[in-house]
């Protein structure tokens, strides 16, 4: 089985992300901080200036709202989220944006998407030992030629096991059934909505379901237990997507020869 197969598809470069768009959060930096501190599953507070960190929203239930990457920069706080879910993000941060004074605010700001080999890139949000991932937010006048194309992109994400959303997404998963427990949940922070059931399921829940990303040949016939969930990414002769599927079958499933990696 190849464990290097992100050499064979992933490809270096840049490109404009059309479906992320930018909010601004306006107001005191100290009610900004404790604004996001009762609602996100990260924990901000260990943000340096300039750097892009996953996170997310949750319900009382512990589902997931919506996901989105938060930027720090000058003291300042914009979330970075796909472009069909930022209306929900906006309509269920608003009443809590009021009791701390504070203004969501659309921008014109736009996305440029970055992969590159560890160690390469300014403040990445992902990384394993082999890739990284980065975003940096510009003026809506900046230019840019393409270098990857959105597939190049999300292939890259998904290897590195990074679930993006989409609106038919939203509260259908908890944290730990889509690896957000490891890449957007902080266990150690405040309160914030759904913490008590998202921190029982990761400590206390019978985990018999698991998070994967499988690369697999374009022969590959989908077996219906392989729970796909978001979008098949075609690369050459390959196609990549995340899934979740039960433990207790991993292991019959890999026999396929037609799978040349689960991660």
């Amino acid at each position: 089985m190849k464990k290097d197969t992100h050499n064979n598809f992933i490809k270096y470069g840049a490109l404009f992300i059309k479906e992320l768009k930018v909010v601004k959060l306006i107001g005191d930096i100290n009610s900004v901080d404790g604004f996001l501190q009762g609602q996100v599953t990260s924990d901000h507070t260990q943000m340096v200036d300039g750097s892009f960190q996953l996170s997310s929203i949750c319900n009382h239930k512990g589902q997931v709202i919506a996901d989105f990457i938060i930027n720090k920069d000058n003291n300042e706080y914009r979330l970075v989220i796909n472009s069909t879910l930022k209306e929900i993000l906006i309509e269920e941060l608003s009443p809590f944006a009021k009791l701390h004074k504070i203004e969501i605010e659309n921008t014109n700001s736009i996305v440029i998407g970055k992969v590159s080999s560890k160690d390469s890139l300014k403040q990445p949000y992902s990384s394993n030992k082999d890739i990284e991932t980065a975003i940096s937010i510009e003026n809506s006048d900046f230019s840019i030629s393409d270098s990857i194309s959105s597939d190049d992109w999300h292939a890259a994400n998904k290897m590195l096991r990074n679930f993006f959303m989409q609106i038919e997404d939203t509260k259908k998963y908890r944290p730990v059934e889509i690896n957000y427990d490891n890449l957007r949940v902080s266990f150690d922070k405040g309160c914030y909505r759904g913490q008590e059931i998202v921190a029982r399921m990761k400590y206390i829940g019978v985990d018999r379901r698991r998070f994967c990303t499988f690369i697999v040949n374009n022969d590959y016939k989908m077996d219906e237990v392989i729970n796909i969930i978001g979008k098949i990414i075609n690369l050459k002769d390959l196609k990549i997507f995340n899934a979740i599927i039960k433990r207790d079958q991993l292991e019959k499933i890999r026999k396929n020869l037609n799978i040349i990696e689960i991660i």
